[in-house]
């Protein structure tokens, strides 16, 4: 009985340390993305600081005005 408890222990742990472990390298990929992002949009904008221009056209995206959802309603 006091082997399995033993091997329980040492299951227990190593799980506890390969999900730290992995936390922590998941943290830092997530930390490189968004330092590269933040790169990316600073050299997007020119020299005086102001944000590219967006295209002309009818799509400006977001939610369209018209709402046609009928489900839900009580007749």
């Amino acid at each position: 009985m006091k082997e399995k408890i033993i091997w329980f222990i040492v299951g227990l742990l190593l799980g506890a340390i390969i999900s730290t472990a992995s936390i922590y390298v998941y943290t830092l990929s997530q930390n490189n993305t968004s330092s590269t992002s933040n790169n990316t949009t600073q050299n997007t904008m020119d020299n005086r600081g102001t944000p590219p221009e967006i295209p002309s056209g009818n799509n400006q995206g977001g939610m369209p005005s018209n709402n046609t959802n009928t489900q839900g309603t009580n007749a």
